[in-house]
């Protein structure tokens, strides 16, 4: 299979990123943990409230797989901003909907914003998506949590470069092939220190209604003229990696990742100096790859979990993040 490439190396990639980069606002987070059996309500209750937004649970991020028939993993969570405002102990559970349920408890040691995180226990009886409600003393919303059937949880692309997601429970795969006007980039932005990018991207000037792209890049390679091709395929080793965090308009260490949706909306997962709370991106493999004339290469295989804002605020829950992306330099 052939892939096609548009390879630069521009100072308008790094502007535009910034521009689109540049959104949301910081958030002080707790560190409670999860309830164990059996769950005692607390003598000192703390008064607070779930965050909403139009009347649903604000900033949640669901983690873990969900699948009919298999109990929850250990894994498998909602991380839930709250805010209090009378400190102390705290007990909170959706209730059993579907065959599982989410629980959580510990104590806040101060009023204002924090995060709380419930665990998922039980099996699910039926595919679909499920309200579970989170009802405090201040407030009522509900969170939806997609279980999915018997098959993969979704299905892998064929062809050697693709992305696949699920942003808030609905499932998106876009893979690179001859014939569908997609086509793998490879983006190099900066000067000494270089931000390295790689997308699934259609291939005309402008994306038609209904399609969508992803780019990941990851930063910074220092000293990118003088690297070999060791030193570069060093940069993408196999690992976990944190996501990136933009200070003063500054590209930094970690990953970042664009997103367009369906509608031409972009998201990204920087919002404003905030590190994704709970977020996950590893490289899972990384080979040398001869995909383009002149160019070293490397196929990178990589997952990941987060945040998608816009700039607005608002958020998208991604799981079961998978991409294959191809980063080159020149030899």
């Amino acid at each position: 299979m052939i892939s096609r490439f548009r390879i630069h190396r521009a100072y308008a990639f790094l502007t535009l990123l910034a521009v689109i980069l540049l959104m949301g606002c910081a958030k002080e987070h707790s560190q409670e943990g999860p309830a164990t059996d059996p769950v005692v309500p607390p003598a000192n209750t703390a008064i607070y409230a779930v965050d909403q937004k139009a009347g649903a649970c604000a900033d949640i991020l669901v983690t873990g797989t969900f699948k009919v028939g298999v109990a929850v993993a250990a894994d498998a969570k909602i991380e839930v901003q709250v805010t209090v405002a009378v400190p102390g102990s705290w007990v909170l559970t959706t209730g059993k909907v579907n065959g599982m349920e989410f629980i959580g408890a510990g104590t806040f040691t101060a009023a204002g914003k924090r995060a709380i995180t419930l665990i998922a226990r039980g099996t699910p009886e039926k595919e679909g998506t499920f309200n579970f409600p989170l009802k405090t003393a201040g407030s009522s919303c509900n969170i939806a949590i997609k279980v999915i059937g018997d098959g993969p949880e979704v299905p892998l692309p064929q062809a050697d470069f693709y992305y696949k997601l699920t942003a808030n429970g609905k499932d998106y795969s876009q893979e690179v092939t001859t014939i569908n006007n997609y086509m793998l980039t490879s983006e190099t932005t900066g000067g000494n220190d270089v931000l390295l990018g790689s997308g699934v991207n259609w291939a005309g000037n402008s994306l038609p209604a209904g399609k969508t792209e992803l780019l990941v890049a990851k930063g910074m390679l220092a000293n990118f003229d003088a690297a070999s091709n060791q030193d570069f395929k060093n940069f993408f080793l196999p690992g976990d990696y944190g996501y990136m965090i933009m200070n003063n308009q500054t590209f930094g260490t970690g990953v970042i990742l664009t997103w367009t949706d369906e509608n031409g909306k972009t998201w990204s997962t920087v919002n404003g100096t905030t590190v994704q709370p709970t977020g996950t991106f590893t490289i899972v493999s990384t080979e040398d790859w001869a995909g383009y004339s002149g160019y070293y290469g490397v196929k990178v295989k990589m997952r990941f979990s987060c945040k998608f804002y816009d700039e607005t605020g608002a958020t998208l829950n991604i799981t079961n993040g998978e991409m294959v992306g191809g980063f080159v330099k020149k030899r």
